[in-house]
């Protein structure tokens, strides 16, 4: 699942939105695109934000908490993977493209 809704905090100094997410160090038991999606940092500039488009990627929030949220709905887990080939792809080496802005 290549989400097109997920939750989003706002950034008021641009007026653009970020994926709220919690960045997984494990995924041992977890299924690939069913309990987290993978992701990659792109570090092409410039990318599009916030675009599917295959130059796109889709910027994070990341929690430094969790507590007293609820997966899937105030957050989507994510998991870097570094062996995924595939952008943009839902299959065993497929990622979303992600950007971490600074502050």
């Amino acid at each position: 699942m290549i989400p097109r809704c997920y939750p989003t905090s706002y950034v008021t100094a641009n007026g653009k939105t970020r994926m709220v997410v919690e960045n997984l160090a494990s995924v041992t038991g977890l299924v690939r695109w069913v309990d987290y999606i993978p992701v990659q940092q792109t570090v092409a500039s410039p990318h599009i934000p916030n675009s599917y488009q295959n130059d796109g990627a889709i910027e994070l929030d990341v929690l430094a908490s969790t507590t007293g949220k609820m997966a899937g709905k105030d957050y989507i887990k994510v998991y870097e993977d570094a062996a995924a080939t595939k952008a943009w792809q839902a299959s065993s080496d497929g990622y979303i493209p992600v950007y971490i802005p600074g502050p």
